[in-house]
């Protein structure tokens, strides 16, 4: 992989003005571009492209939330971290949700844990959430022809033993590291069988499979 680029965007110029100090001197990353609003950064990466969206929750008119799910149907291929200053877990689960690989809390991460997290979110991965985040996407309220259809899915094609016991690891939160050494087996292994899990339920996110689980249609 070449450099990260990354759009950030938040309200507050000071916090912009800090993570571009904070990460840009970093080898491998690039910050392309800024945006002070939800709205700003839809029409950004519908002109623009970057390899990671750093999103703030709480902005006015388009919160990121909503700012998320937008840029997600315009590019389906977009990474979107979320850094904010909720810890509520419902307003996470709803940015989960949406479509974002995963969330920091400030005040609860390092520098080297936020370069981490880019570069995880970056290659594709998503980071676990809290427990009371993964309590929380249980909850959160599904479309009726969704639930059926997936109950139907999973009915025809039913899950393997291993990778009904890696989706319980999911849904404890686990981290596909955190899954292997569980399991004692490679990390590769581990990507193999949720690969094919999702292709099963035809999810493809970890948190799709954790509210799937949680909710018992698995």
């Amino acid at each position: 992989m070449g450099d990260v680029t990354l759009l950030i965007v938040d309200d507050n110029t000071v916090i912009r003005q800090g993570l571009r100090s904070l990460l840009e001197p970093e080898d491998g990353i690039e910050v392309v571009g800024e945006a002070s609003t939800g709205a700003e950064a839809i029409q950004w990466m519908k002109n623009h492209s970057a390899d990671v969206v750093l999103m703030d929750i709480r902005m006015p008119i388009i919160d990121g939330v909503d700012a998320t799910s937008e840029i997600l149907r315009a590019k389906p291929e977009a990474r979107i971290l979320i850094l904010t200053v909720s810890e509520d877990p419902k307003t996470l689960a709803r940015s989960l949700r949406a479509g974002a690989r995963g969330y920091l809390v400030y005040s609860r991460f390092s520098p080297e844990e936020l370069l981490e997290a880019v570069y995880v979110v970056a290659s594709g991965e998503e980071i676990p959430p809290s427990p009371a985040v993964v309590l929380a996407l249980a909850d959160l309220p599904e479309e009726e022809s969704r639930v059926q259809y997936l109950q139907e899915q999973q009915l025809a094609d039913p899950l393997t033993a291993r990778e009904t016991e890696i989706l319980d690891l999911i849904a404890e939160g686990r981290s596909n590291a955190e899954i292997a050494e569980a399991l004692a087996v490679e990390e590769k292994t581990v990507k193999n069988h949720i690969t094919r899990l999702y292709s099963k339920l035809n999810i493809s996110s970890r948190y799709e499979a954790i509210r799937l689980r949680l909710a018992h249609l698995c």
